[in-house]
């Protein structure tokens, strides 16, 4: 195996360690434990690191901290490159699997994006729909889901308000961005197909 890959797999065996620890310290999150049990003290000073980073990056959306999970794709994604790097090596077949990771990330992103354009565009029509009955509106922007979903797609959506009509009233610019996002996934998994089959006609 030689030096880097006993040492690449070093790395990969404490990066598989330290994402345990993100995702144990996301967990821990959620229950409120004591802050003076050793465990807890050592799973906050040892994330801490990497996590306030990604904190002042990521600012809370809807009074949810999603700066841990940025921060396990980070690691992940870290994790992969080294381990192709020191173990694989630096041939062409390397970069791009690297290329394909990071493509793969982006791919999943936009789809969890998707998921969210999908759900706000959900929001508008039962309101909608609970408006044209004569009910008031079905939006409560005070529940935490809720206000995330809107603060997270407001971004893409703005840009369509003014271009895109109302149907009845119906607001349908998320629909409408959804729409254009499934097809650039489409492109993007085209190209990352193509990517793959050339990957397996290089020469190792």
């Amino acid at each position: 195996m030689g030096i880097t890959g006993s040492i690449g797999t070093l790395l990969n065996l404490f990066l598989e360690i330290y994402s345990w620890m993100i995702l144990a310290r996301l967990l821990l999150s959620w229950i409120n434990p004591d802050p003076f049990h050793p465990i807890v003290q050592f799973l906050v000073q040892t994330t801490n690191p990497v996590l306030e980073p990604f904190r002042r990056l990521i600012p809370p959306l809807g009074g949810m901290d999603f700066s841990p999970i940025f921060a396990l794709m980070a690691v992940h994604f870290v994790q992969r490159l080294l381990v192709t790097l020191l173990v694989g090596g630096m041939g062409g077949g390397a970069i791009t699997g690297l290329l394909a990771e990071l493509l793969g990330l982006v791919h999943l992103l936009l789809t969890l994006y998707l998921l969210l354009l999908l759900a706000r565009g959900g929001y508008h029509v039962y309101s909608w729909h609970t408006f044209r009955q004569g009910k008031p509106p079905a939006i409560d922007l005070r529940k935490p889901l809720v206000r995330f979903i809107f603060q997270a797609t407001e971004p893409v959506i703005r840009p369509f308000r003014y271009r895109v009509p109302t149907f009845s009233g119906l607001d349908i610019t998320p629909l409408v961005a959804a729409v254009i996002l499934l097809f650039g996934l489409f492109l993007l998994q085209e190209g990352m197909a193509g990517m793959a089959g050339g990957h397996m006609l290089l020469p190792h």
